[in-house]
């Protein structure tokens, strides 16, 4: 049973903070190094030295990032830069975008839900996670106690009973992202509504999108503090969740490419040579003026292959190469693209993992993986398709970890719009 609870959320007071585009930012990790110092630079209270602060060289066990975090939050809030909500709330949070000439508009709600266990039939994952930033999130979830920004679940709806309560909100504030989103936020305070969606939301399977990370550091975070003590119902057993109707049109996943490197000479020769004994190659040839044009060919010819298990791949030369799966059966296992991808890399190279930033990274722009791999800092790019809605809903429900990084929902929840404080306590609903 999904337990769902109203919250006192954390918002900028926008007396004090005019243009709330200057202090929010995305979720820490799709922001590249070189982001972090643009947040940094936009305002002095920016919401990224709370979730990805700055590592400096006399860091030590008193003095770090997490220790920085903890001391703007709370002197944020006795300042008055960050205030705290009178009345605990649900919070409708809508995003309205356009993406390769469609718009679309994606309205879900902010509130708490009690942490289950994976396998408890209550929360669905369907990613693998890095052990590197599970750890972090868990040293910054200890030094402030807070939630920052939400992990994004989808929940079925059919009949969208609760997308019509959502409609009864009061409007807040709005903001605009560098991608052109608008993030619109308002609050439902009427306690006959808040009961109604969160008994609503008690049957319902919650499928985890985005922040699995966040989500097993909290349930780490909880347990540690139920090892100190046996109390009743508390606040770390909640977790701050955006929650999405998955049967509304504007559920957007994009593609996560797969750049490649850190490899001798003797394993990329060897990777480039296997891939004949998996994949049937078609190699799509350019010149500096067909380049983009060839991509597209590539990237369309993907997106309607007949079947998931049909790539892209780029090696630095002058031609992009179309690989169709030869044996689906021998795959049957993984049936999912990142799946399939994940299971021959490591079986040509002999790695049980590849190592992230080094070995492998994900992007999601394909014109960024080919300019990795053509300026020589990664040395082969795979392309692939995005995921379906319906392949991560019976993924899940099978009980099946995909690799990590194999959806990237989009538009994400911004960071800083609606936090969370820990120390508030817990609301009846």
């Amino acid at each position: 049973m999904a337990e769902i609870k109203p919250f006192r959320g954390i918002i900028y007071n926008q007396e004090k903070i005019k243009n709330l585009a200057k202090v929010t930012a995305p979720p820490y990790d799709v922001i590249s190094p070189l982001e972090q110092q643009l947040y940094y630079k936009s305002h002095p209270y920016n919401v990224i030295r709370l979730i990805l602060g700055r590592e400096l060289p006399q860091d030590n066990e008193k003095e770090n990032k997490y220790t920085r975090a903890h001391r703007f939050f709370r002197e944020w809030l006795s300042r008055g830069i960050l205030k705290k909500e009178k009345e605990p709330a649900i919070y409708v949070y809508e995003k309205k975008y356009s993406l390769k000439g469609r718009d679309g508009r994606r309205k879900g709600f902010l509130a708490l839900m009690k942490l289950e266990k994976f396998g408890t039939g209550v929360i669905f994952p369907h990613e693998q996670t890095f052990p590197k930033p599970g750890t972090d999130r868990l040293r910054l979830l200890e030094s402030c106690r807070a939630n920052f920004n939400p992990v994004f679940c989808l929940y079925t709806d059919s009949l969208h009973l609760i997308d019509q309560h959502l409609e009864e909100k009061e409007a807040m504030f709005e903001s605009k992202d560098p991608d052109g989103v608008k993030h619109v936020v308002g609050r439902i305070k009427n306690k006959n509504i808040i009961r109604k969606i969160c008994k609503e939301m008690q049957d319902k399977k919650i499928f985890l999108a985005d922040g699995h990370h966040r989500y097993l550091t909290a349930l780490k975070f909880r347990d540690a503090q139920h090892k100190r003590s046996t109390s009743g119902k508390r606040s770390e057993d909640f977790i701050l969740v955006y929650f999405l109707n998955m049967e509304i049109d504007a559920v957007t996943i994009l593609p996560v490419h797969r750049v490649i490197g850190g490899l001798t000479q003797d394993q990329l020769s060897k990777l480039r040579s296997k891939m004949g004994d998996f994949f049937q190659i078609e190699i799509l040839k350019f010149n500096s003026d067909t380049e983009a044009v060839q991509r597209k060919k590539m990237l369309e010819r993907i997106d309607h292959a007949q079947d998931s298990t049909t790539f892209g791949m780029y090696c630095g030369e002058n031609g992009y190469c179309l690989l169709k799966l030869k044996d689906i059966k021998r795959f049957s296992a993984e049936k999912i693209n990142t799946a399939v991808l994940d299971a021959i890399l490591k079986k040509i190279l002999k790695r049980k993992q590849l190592e992230k930033g080094r070995e492998i990274d994900f992007i999601k722009d394909e014109t960024e993986a080919t300019e990795l791999v053509r300026k020589e800092k990664y040395q082969i790019a795979f392309f692939l398709r995005p995921l379906s809605l319906k392949e991560v809903r019976e993924t899940s429900l099978a009980g099946k970890i995909l690799p990590p990084k194999s959806t990237y929902f989009y538009p994400k929840p911004l960071s800083g719009l609606v936090m969370r404080d820990l120390e508030d306590g817990i609301y009846s609903s």
